[in-house]
């Protein structure tokens, strides 16, 4: 079997167990006699286990079954899930998590597990098992396991009656191996046709219910049955089957069933194919091994419709950035027979473009939409960290999250993870105090850290706040200096929220000591330049003792915009609308000078000017018509300013082209696009234009 083709999927079902066994352990520390909690994550590393034995991966699988060994001895309340258990799963978390990787990675690096496979083995054989005890479990699951079998059979027609005997009479064994997989699973037949191909390995199967035909095409419910020939034990075929990610039940049904179907195949076929495993009337269940099958009957038809309703497929995020640049070239064609319907006047091109213009413009919202993915996904990482990180400092933060299902697009979603780990990690480092230094201020001992996520426009703010012990300006201006980032001159003019945003320069740090956790000065300029990369802005607040606010701006897509269109001599630029808050006619005798800097007086507000012509070295000459001149004041954050223009030409929806390799970095450009008439415009980055 080539296990290749599952490679993606084994990657990303481990990455989101993983993530799950991280969020599960976090919520067993504040409840640890959840048996809800303990469930799931007992679920979660049995998965992983079942997925990693059916792709060979035996060192993942070898340390999930040491981990379930001790989950399930806290299930069942042998152990208490004291802080020293639960910090061993939280490294056995983080070996898988590398294991995995190293997988991703088709890395050769050798990771150790026999210290951790031998602390959790100590635990399962603790001083908390009463003797005897590992063994116990094992035989109960056995028992349960025998109650709940189903009692059913399949019927054989005489061929394979008499393929049976054939192989029976060479010592060669037949099983029925009745299979269910777990509720709820989205890749039936997948799970299907790697039991089938196992099966396969281990003998030949000379019968499914439902035929193959049907378990390729998903045509059954989550339980099917094979008839299998085999010159192994039936232990070998069951573990074999359990070892297949998402199979919830395996029974194993020697020949003896197969002889007594032969002796009564009228009672034989009364059972149903698939049936959902039942108890057998003259042994009493156990509470525990009722449920699945009492949840399984009375949900079934509520399950199926759910996931009729819900149904989704997973895609190469590749081919959804094909698509948003077929839409994108879309757009541009689009624009281009507008032009030409109107420099024509062709009624009849005009009233057509009408339409695709509207289709067009679904199109791209549905496009749009695809590609957009919760916030939530990388906030989800964040509470580990801040727990591991609030004990390596000894302060006792408490993190809460709002607004993790705000959507953002895939390609910025992807970028922010860093930017937000400096952030919080500067917010617990820096900004949180110790707990008696809070309980002396009379503050809660227990510091709070809000990550919080939000539409506004087109644009998705992200906000780290914490009530610790705010910037000090004074510190941040006397640090800057020693550091020769500015001179005390320059110090003395910054007012206080100039001040705190010195913290974004290069090389800047007010740690004392470099630690793992900071001091090195390549935090907070880090996040600034990766921030303004996505198109983005970063910004702080903050107060003395009351705390920090570092709020993110981002746009909601890096794809296609609205933009102004201006001229400036011959040639047209793009400024994107979201930073534009208006555009006035002013005179050359409106402009004042300040400080060396041009400026103009708008509604009691100075705003500095920039002559775009002066920053792109146009010829002077190209500047005509002096006496009036349009102006385009745009904003980035606190910052605005007024950009000199020639001429205003009007909004356009554009579709972002990168300048490629060769071009990069030019300071004051963003990008180009294409114009309706095949024109290239340049995209203007204007924060670059801050002077």
């Amino acid at each position: 079997m080539d296990i290749n083709q599952y490679m993606g999927m084994f990657l990303e079902e481990s990455r989101e167990h993983l993530q799950t066994l991280n969020n599960c352990l976090l919520d067993l520390e504040n409840d640890p006699g959840s048996l809800s909690v303990l469930d799931e994550i007992f679920r979660s590393a049995h998965t992983i286990k079942g997925m990693s034995a059916t792709m060979g991966f035996t060192t993942i699988a070898e340390l999930t079954h040491e981990m379930e060994n001790v989950l399930d001895l806290l299930r069942k309340g042998t152990l208490h899930a004291d802080d020293a258990i639960t910090d061993i799963l939280f490294k056995c978390v983080d070996t898988l998590e590398q294991l995995v990787e190293n997988v991703a990675s088709n890395s050769d690096t050798t990771i150790e597990i026999k210290p951790l496979i031998s602390k959790l083995t100590a635990i399962a054989k603790g001083e908390f098992v009463p003797s005897g005890a590992k063994g116990q479990p094992e035989t109960a699951v056995k028992e349960a396991e025998a109650e709940v079998s189903p009692v059913e059979t399949i019927k054989l027609d005489d061929t394979e009656i008499n393929v049976v005997k054939a192989a029976k009479k060479q010592g060669i064994e037949c099983y029925e191996v009745h299979v269910r997989l777990r509720t709820g699973c989205l890749l039936k037949s997948a799970r299907a046709y790697m039991v089938m191909n196992a099966l396969e390995e281990l003998g030949e199967v000379i019968k499914s219910i439902p035929a193959v035909e049907e378990l390729e095409k998903e045509n059954f419910e989550y339980s099917f049955q094979v008839v299998v020939l085999a010159d192994v034990e039936s232990e070998k075929v069951e573990a074999t089957v359990s070892s297949i990610s998402e199979v919830e039940e395996v029974v194993v049904i020697p020949s003896a069933m197969a002889e007594i179907k032969e002796k009564a195949p009228e009672a034989a076929a009364s059972q149903t194919a698939d049936a959902v495993p039942k108890k057998t009337e003259n042994k009493p269940a156990t509470e525990k091994s009722e449920k699945p099958a009492v949840i399984e009957h009375n949900n079934a038809s509520a399950v199926d419709k759910k996931l009729k309703s819900g149904q989704s497929v997973r895609v190469d995020i590749d081919k959804l950035d094909s698509l948003l640049n077929l839409v994108g070239e879309l757009v541009i064609n689009k624009t281009r027979l507008e032009q030409i319907g109107l420099t024509h006047r062709l009624t009849e091109l005009v009233e057509t473009i009408e339409q695709m213009d509207r289709v067009t413009t679904d199109l791209q919202a549905v496009v749009m939409k695809v590609r957009m993915v919760p916030v939530g996904q990388v906030f989800n990482r964040f509470p580990r960290m801040v727990r591991d990180l609030s004990r390596e400092l000894n302060k006792e933060v408490n993190l809460i999250i709002q607004g993790e299902e705000t959507e953002l697009d895939r390609t910025v979603i992807d970028e922010i993870g860093d930017p937000l780990v400096h952030l919080l990690r500067n917010s617990i480092d820096h900004g949180i105090e110790h707990p008696t230094e809070r309980q002396a201020k009379g503050k809660n001992p227990i510091g709070e850290i809000r990550l919080i996520a939000r539409h506004e426009g087109n644009n998705v703010i992200i906000m780290v706040e914490d009530d610790g012990k705010g910037i000090n300006a004074e510190i941040i201006k006397q640090k800057a200096v020693e550091k020769g980032l500015i001179t005390s001159a320059e110090a003395d003019k910054l007012e206080t929220s100039e001040a705190v945003r010195l913290v974004f320069l290069p090389g800047f740090s007010t740690a004392e000591t470099v630690t793992d956790v900071s001091g090195r000065g390549v935090g907070m300029d880090a996040v600034k330049t990766k921030i303004e990369s996505l198109g983005g802005m970063v910004d702080v607040e903050t107060k003395i003792n009351e705390g920090s606010k570092f709020k993110i701006r981002l746009p909601l897509t890096l794809a296609i915009i609205q933009a102004l269109l201006v001229k400036v001599c011959e040639e047209i630029y793009a400024i994107p609308l979201g930073t534009i808050d208006s555009t006035i006619n002013i005179t050359p005798q409106d402009i004042k000078t300040i400080q060396n800097q041009e400026v103009i007086l708008l509604r009691g507000q100075i705003i500095p000017i920039v002559r775009l012509a002066n920053v792109l070295n146009v010829p002077a000459t190209c500047n005509h018509n002096q006496e009036e001149l349009f102006v385009v004041i745009v904003h980035m954050g606190e910052y605005r300013a007024g950009i000199i223009v020639d001429t205003l030409i009007g909004q356009q929806e554009i579709v972002i082209k990168s300048m490629g390799k060769l071009l990069a970095g030019i300071k004051v450009i963003a990008g180009a696009t294409i114009l309706g008439n095949g024109q290239v415009a340049l995209i203007l980055d204007v924060g670059a234009l801050k002077q």
